[in-house]
């Protein structure tokens, strides 16, 4: 048995094969297994263990047997063999920097218990649950994303493969893909028809994505200043992502409602929207209205649509546009 635990130990040391998920981690390691039964001393570890998920790869199992910290494993055949378990001691999650043009995708990685020698390190950003013994999905494991997912991201998992590394206690973070994305800065305003003078703006980004993006909290710093985090959506490599802080400090929209006709059943309207962009770079302005039903509009240049409008313009630096529409309401 001394010899089993020295030749497994010794297995650890060389080489381990480690997969990292939203709320746990599967891990293989190999060992040397000698005839017919082996016991696997995994003590406190075993608790974080999900049961079920603890397998010899290599030979054939005839039973398992879980005593304290122990499993006592029988099995046909002898040798070099592979342990493998899942572990929701270890964790991981995807999050991204974007300084100026610099977008950097970092993993984030938490581990309780031992240190862990991972020779192979992959981690896997997306939808696997993994069940409770009470049969529920556990929350920390379920992160939805695409449908339909491209070969970067099978079964709907975003796989970045990184380099092997010595996993400490505690939380590591490691930046592992770097590139310069051309950013479009977009404001926005999306929202029912209002008439005041001041409209408030949503300040965001869209650029092609360098390499696949999993969901992820994304922070924005310019010009040394932290602009806020906003949510990366699931975007395939050389899609356009688009990402939104919230609300803009600087720009605004100034309106203008002037009421030009009136009947028994309908008034119309001239509405001027103008935007003066505060900023020295371009800027594109998205606007989507929402009117009340029934409504006609004349707003050349826009889409329109049944709930309204949607229209997209780009502003140079420090470049004032006014936009005009007609619209009929019933009175």
């Amino acid at each position: 048995m001394r010899k089993t635990l020295a030749l497994l130990f010794l297995g650890l040391a060389m080489a381990q094969e480690v997969v990292v998920y939203p709320g746990y981690a599967e891990i293989r390691e190999p060992v040397v297994l000698p005839p017919s039964a082996w016991v696997f001393m995994g003590g406190e570890k075993l608790a974080k263990i999900p049961q079920g998920s603890l397998r010899l790869l290599g030979v054939e199992e005839t039973e398992r047997v879980y005593q304290g910290g122990a499993v006592l494993f029988r099995y046909q055949g002898e040798g070099p063999a592979t342990l493998r378990y899942l572990y929701t001691g270890l964790s991981g999650e995807v999050f991204y920097t974007l300084e100026e043009d610099r977008l950097t995708a970092w993993a984030r990685f938490r581990l309780e218990g031992e240190a862990l020698e991972a020779q192979r390190l992959t981690l896997l950003a997306g939808e696997a649950p993994l069940l409770s013994p009470a049969g529920k999905v556990l929350p920390q494991a379920a992160f939805r994303t695409l449908e339909g997912a491209p070969p970067e991201a099978p079964f709907g998992l975003f796989r970045y493969e990184l380099p092997g590394r010595k996993l400490l206690p505690g939380t590591t973070e490691i930046p592992f893909l770097k590139a310069e994305v051309a950013l479009e800065r977009l404001l926005r305003y999306q929202a029912p028809f209002r008439t005041e003078r001041l409209l408030p703006l949503e300040r965001g980004y869209r650029f092609q994505a360098p390499f696949p993006l999993a969901p992820g909290v994304l922070e924005v710093s310019e010009g040394g200043l932290f602009l806020g985090q906003a949510l990366m959506p699931p975007t395939p490599k050389g899609e356009g992502a688009e990402v939104w802080l919230g609300k803009d400090l600087e720009a605004r929209l100034t309106r203008k409602v002037e009421q030009v006709s009136e009947t028994e059943k309908e008034a119309g309207y001239r509405v001027e929207t103008r935007l003066e962009n505060p900023y020295p770079y371009p800027v594109v302005l998205l606007l989507s209205e929402v009117f009340p039903r029934p409504f006609r509009l004349d707003f050349p240049g826009a889409t329109p649509l049944p709930e309204g409008y949607r229209l997209q313009a780009t502003l140079k630096p420090r470049e004032a546009r006014t936009f005009v529409y007609r619209l009929t309401l019933p009175r």
